[in-house]
């Protein structure tokens, strides 16, 4: 009986340390995607910001977010990164189409 109790308890140890290795490979592997993820999602933000630069109707806090967006990726931050991009590239979407709703009406800023 006591080699059965010292057996389980040898592989529930063995069980253990398994398991706590998986959880932290995973954790790297997690930010690593986390990382291109947030890269990809700060180019298509800045991308779709050009658009709207050139289309002269430009949101005033898209290039800031941005910015704060490009920070939090150097510092690692990335699930802080991907959201302020996400949030910009949606800005940016949301000027073109302003853009293209009211591009035939007269802008008197332009002049």
């Amino acid at each position: 009986m006591g080699n059965k109790i010292n057996f389980l308890r040898y592989i529930m140890h063995k069980l253990s340390i398994l398991l706590v290795a998986l959880f932290f490979s995973q954790l790297l592997f997690a930010a690593d995607g986390d990382k291109q993820l947030s890269s990809q999602s700060i180019k298509d933000a800045k991308r779709s910001y050009k658009q709207v630069v050139k289309l002269n109707n430009a949101w005033r806090d898209t290039q800031k977010i941005i910015k704060k967006a490009e920070k939090a990726h150097a510092n690692k931050k990335y699930t802080i990164s991907i959201k302020l991009a996400k949030e910009a590239l949606n800005q940016s979407k949301m000027a073109i189409e302003q853009h293209n709703s009211q591009k035939n009406n007269y802008r008197f800023l332009d002049n």
